[in-house]
């Protein structure tokens, strides 16, 4: 994967910063040439993720400042934040009271300053009297990004800001990126997600204030007509995104308002019908389907039935989560550049079986790369390499199996998995380890090499299996 252009490495320090140029016409607003911030890390990996929501700030930024280049008016968050950058950049904002008596003098002078940079950005009417004198009338914009500085700085109330459901979409997708850093890719999917969500409400561009729980209610009645196939689960994290963004906007913006979506989610889940296991007929059959993939899809295929490890989890894999030199080889699964991993649990390392390392050995040594951040299936150890292989991987379940259940896909070996698991009587916390669910107790006091062990005994026997299930 292209290291992006905004990530900077010190080859002395070893620590990753990000570092983009302001665009020239900007630069007069922006108060500087360059951002920098240091990212506080030697990883890749976590530095690529805060520096993917470093840069979507800097994104929404400049989109706010090329808005007053063009005379548009700001959103009422984007005037807030100009606002609070004005007085930042003039080094006047109220959290930057100064502690001496000298700061404070100029502190105070500053202020006194801006009073007259902020009267020269108000419009004014002028007109003759009577008596032919001139009558001068300020006239207040409350789009003023200047005007709003001064309401902060002299504590005068501020104006009453109500987002729109626009505004409070993206006010909630920056902080949520902050908050929960994702690659480029799988942000990109996230926003996508959100989006259509709010898109489906149509009217976007209303104040959130204008949805009540009957509007909602209705919604979810029209989502529900619209989209007949839909299972609860699908509705249920629709509505799920939906009181998300409204939640944060209420709270955000101290709204006196209650959240239209809380309590509209069905109760009823059906997420376990939604994939079913192999039959043992239908997994041999699949096996030898693999055969006509290209290698790395065929190895994913291959690692996804004998670890029975999530597609992403395979297919995400760097040279570094390879540990093959150890006693007993393992994947040591752990979110690197390439992909996250699901939750925390998810987090756990997962031994390889003969028939695995036997596929997986020749394949590693016709490999050039010795860089350990290196994926170890480059064709889809990229954004968007997860979907490719993945309908790869079913293409060989519909067209070579000529299997059209839509609840048999690849990801159905990690079903398999769990009914095989099952099948040999494996504890709940050694099949917990395994698969990565739920909490591993008793699990947790094997030291660590004696559960590699104990773990790959399950999967042998997992593998030995020629009936599973009911």
């Amino acid at each position: 994967m292209r290291k992006p252009s905004f990530l900077k490495h010190s080859p002395v320090r070893g620590t990753w910063s990000y570092r983009r140029d302001v665009p020239k016409k900007l630069v007069p607003l922006w108060g500087k040439t360059s951002e920098k911030v240091k990212l506080e890390t030697k990883d890749y990996a976590l530095a690529y993720k805060r520096a993917a929501a470093i840069n979507l700030e800097f994104d929404a930024k400049a989109k706010r400042l090329r808005q007053l280049l063009d005379g548009k008016p700001l959103s009422a968050e984007h005037l807030s934040e100009e606002a609070k950058d004005i007085l930042v950049r003039e080094g006047i904002h109220p959290q930057q009271m100064p502690r001496t008596k000298e700061e404070a003098d100029t502190y105070f002078q500053k202020q006194e300053d801006y009073k007259d940079l902020y009267v020269n950005t108000i419009d004014t009417k002028q007109g003759y009297n009577p008596d032919g004198t001139i009558w001068t009338e300020y006239v207040e914009d409350p789009t003023n990004p200047y005007a709003e500085a001064f309401a902060v700085l002299y504590g005068k109330p501020s104006q009453s800001i109500v987002p729109t459901v626009t505004e409070a979409t993206e006010m909630y997708l920056r902080v949520n990126a902050r908050k929960k850093p994702r690659t480029p890719a799988n942000q990109k999917k996230h926003e996508q997600r959100i989006w259509r969500a709010i898109d489906a409400l149509g009217g976007s561009e209303g104040l959130i204030t204008d949805f009540n729980r009957l509007k909602a209610q209705r919604h979810k009645e029209v989502l529900e007509r619209s989209n007949p196939t839909w299972k609860a689960d699908t509705l249920n994290k629709t509505l799920g995104m939906l009181s998300a963004v409204f939640k944060y906007a209420i709270w955000q913006y101290e709204l006196s308002m209650v959240n239209p979506w809380s309590g509209l989610k069905d109760e009823a889940t059906d997420r376990q019908d939604d994939r079913r296991s192999f039959t043992p007929d239908e997994l041999t059959r699949y096996v030898e389907g693999l055969d006509k993939l290209n290698s790395e899809a065929r190895l994913i295929g291959l690692l996804m039935v004998h670890t029975g490890c999530r597609t992403m989890e395979c297919a995400g894999l760097t040279c570094d989560d390879l540990q093959m030199q150890n006693n007993t080889p393992h994947l040591q699964l752990r979110p690197n550049h390439i992909r996250s991993l699901k939750n925390k649990q998810s987090k756990r390392d997962v031994p390889l079986i003969d028939k695995a390392l036997d596929e997986l050995r020749p394949y590693l040594a016709q490999r050039k790369s010795n860089d350990p951040k290196a994926p170890v299936f480059p064709r889809y150890g990229r954004d968007g390499g997860m979907d490719a292989v993945s309908q790869l991987l079913n293409g060989v379940i519909r067209k070579r199996l000529k299997i059209d259940d839509p609840t048999l896909v690849s990801y159905s070996t990690r079903h398999t998995m769990k009914d095989k698991m099952r099948t040999i009587r494996a504890t709940a916390e050694l099949q917990h380890s395994i698969l990565g669910h739920g909490k591993r107790t008793d699990a947790d006091n094997y030291g660590e090499g004696e559960l590699l062990r104990y773990l790959l005994d399950e999967l042998v026997k997992a593998d030995d299996l020629t009936h599973w299930g009911n």
